[in-house]
């Protein structure tokens, strides 16, 4: 059986990661600070470079096992659920519905390009449900994504929205002050030095999800003190608390995190969580204190608030090793450029 691809999808099939980092560059300033962060973090989770490697590979499943993937990584799976930590969640299915109409209605001669699609898409959802336009581009651009990996048909379900009614009436403010406040450390705290102690929290629509760790704690650590839930039952990469983790020594990738909250209260990344997790293939950047960070080597003096990947991975040197092959004379990839 063959399934036809529409003009859409020729027409997302034509980014590759670097243009779809320029587009998310270009959106970032039209996304409200909810979503920033979020919307970053998404992309870092779901990378289309590694979504190519394992689509185009002779044996995907060999080929994850090679790359010691472990969890949930193909967004084929989660099409609904994948982005239930971004704000914009909440206008799921408004986003799934406008962009089959969007997509039905495609044509190339149109000449608009990724970025302007996205923000018109986003545009008309806000208009139809009288809201800010600024809090549905991050979630549109997510959907643009999704069916560039899924395909439209797998797309085109009927869209969920995953959390429940009390937390989707929070407003934006309500949680960036969330996000923000530091845990009181009672009437004499200021004296306080080394047993100050800090809330994390791991899921900002489970108020449940939050386990306290000490002052200059690294995250991990804290986070195996959690014995609230059985973890494992939730996820068999949990056997230590809410965050997966391993080897605790940056070696083996299982810890990693995005920062929706706080990134400002971590310790810089270190030489040999910078050097890892670039290795890893989660993210390239020199900054000191980036949106995704290794659990292990997070330090944290104020509280934070983070998302947990549903899946981990060492694909890093894998990808670039592709990329110097598809730069190399006579390479397929590199005729056609």
């Amino acid at each position: 059986m063959t399934t036809t691809i529409t003009p859409f999808e020729n027409f997302l099939n034509q980014h590759d990661e670097e243009e779809w980092s320029a587009t998310l560059t270009t959106l970032l300033r039209s996304i409200h600070e909810i979503d920033r962060n979020a919307t970053q973090i998404w992309f870092s989770f779901y990378p289309l470079s590694l979504f190519h490697a394992l689509n185009e590979a002779e044996d995907p499943k060999k080929l994850a096992q090679q790359l010691l993937i472990q969890g949930k990584y193909y967004l084929r799976d989660q099409v609904d659920s994948s982005h239930m930590f971004l704000y914009g969640h909440r206008y799921w299915p408004e986003v799934k519905s406008a962009l089959q109409k969007h997509a039905a209605g495609f044509s190339l001669s149109d000449g608009a390009s990724l970025s302007d699609q996205i923000l018109a898409v986003a545009e008309k959802v806000a208009g139809d449900g009288k809201r800010d336009p600024s809090l549905v581009v991050g979630i549109t651009a997510v959907g643009f994504m999704t069916i560039q990996q899924v395909g439209l048909t797998a797309f085109s379900q009927p869209g969920k929205m995953l959390i429940d009614q009390q937390h989707a009436r929070r407003t934006p403010d309500q949680i960036l002050r969330e996000r923000a406040r530091d845990d009181s450390q009672g009437f004499f705290g200021f004296l306080k030095t080394i047993d100050k102690k800090w809330t994390v929290t791991h899921d900002e629509n489970d108020d449940a999800a939050k386990y306290r760790m000490n002052h200059n704690q690294d995250l991990a650590w804290g986070a195996a003190e959690d014995r609230s839930r059985n973890w494992v039952e939730i996820d068999p990469r949990r056997s230590e608390g809410p965050i997966p983790v391993e080897c605790r020594s940056a070696s083996c990738g299982t810890c990693w995190v995005g920062v929706l909250g706080g990134a400002e209260k971590l310790s810089d990344v270190a030489a040999r969580e910078g050097k890892k997790i670039k290795e890893f293939g989660y993210i390239e950047t020199t900054e000191p204190k980036p949106l995704i960070r290794l659990a292990c080597q997070s330090q944290a003096h104020g509280a934070v608030s983070i998302v947990i990947p549903p899946w981990n991975g060492v694909f890093g040197k894998y990808l670039n090793s592709l990329r110097e092959e598809s730069r190399k004379p006579g390479s397929q990839a590199a005729t056609s450029t």
